[in-house]
C-alpha cells in the first residue's frame, strides 16, 4: 500500500509568495506547522492508501480526465482557515480564477477514485493552498497582506506521499498534461 493523493503544481513566483507570508505569519503566530515551500500545491484529491497495483490504471485515468479540460488561468487572492477564524485548524491561500473548471476537474477525480476503492468527498470542494495545521486551534492574528499573483495551470500531478520525521516527502508518480486552450 501507498500513500496518494493528486494535486495541481505551483510555479515559483507563487511558492515564493506564499512562503513570504507565511514568513510573516511565523512572527504572529505559534503553535502552528506551517508547510515547506517546496511541498506546496493545490490538493485536488487525496486518495489515502491504495494498492500500488492501482498506480497506472489511475494515471491512464487521470490523463483521460485531463484531456477534457483546458489549462486554468488561477490566483492567489486571500488568506482563511479552517472550520473558521475562531477557532482554525488549518490556514490557507485562497484560489480566484477557473474555479468552474477547477471544481469540476476535482468532482471528476472524485468520481474516478472511488472506482479504486476510495471514498467520494462528502465536503464541497474548496480551492486553497494549505500553508499551516495547528494542533490546538486558537485565534491566529492573519493580518497580512498577500500579493494577488496569477499562474497557469497546464497538468494534473498524481503524488506518492511518505511521511517522515523531518516531514513528508512527495514523489511524482504520474502527470497529466491538461489541453493546451486551442484544445
Amino acid at each position: 500500500m501507498i500513500r496518494t493523493f493528486i494535486a495541481i503544481p505551483l510555479p515559483e513566483h507563487v511558492k515564493k509568495e506564499v512562503h513570504r507570508v507565511i514568513g510573516l505569519l511565523r512572527q504572529r503566530n505559534r503553535g502552528v506547522r506551517w508547510v515547506k515551500p517546496d511541498n506546496m500545491h493545490l490538493t485536488l484529491k487525496f486518495l489515502g492508501n491504495i494498492d500500488e497495483s492501482f498506480v497506472d490504471d489511475i494515471s491512464r485515468a487521470l490523463d483521460d480526465i485531463a484531456s477534457h479540460y483546458a489549462q486554468l488561468e488561477l490566483s492567489i487572492d486571500r488568506l482563511g482557515s479552517f472550520p473558521g477564524p475562531e477557532r482554525p485548524r488549518v490556514i490557507w491561500v485562497g484560489l480566484d480564477g477557473d474555479l468552474k473548471s477547477l471544481s469540476e476537474i476535482a468532482r471528476d477525480i472524485d468520481g474516478m477514485a472511488t472506482d479504486f476503492g476510495v471514498k467520494r468527498e462528502t465536503r464541497p470542494f474548496r480551492a486553497h493552498i494549505t500553508l499551516g495545521r495547528l494542533k490546538i486551534p486558537t485565534m491566529i492574528d492573519m493580518d497580512v497582506q498577500l500579493d494577488n499573483l496569477g499562474f497557469q495551470s497546464t497538468e494534473l500531478l498524481f503524488f506518492k506521499s511518505e511521511l517522515l520525521r523531518n516531514g513528508a516527502r512527495y514523489t511524482v508518480l504520474h502527470r497529466s498534461k491538461l489541453i493546451s486552450q486551442g484544445g
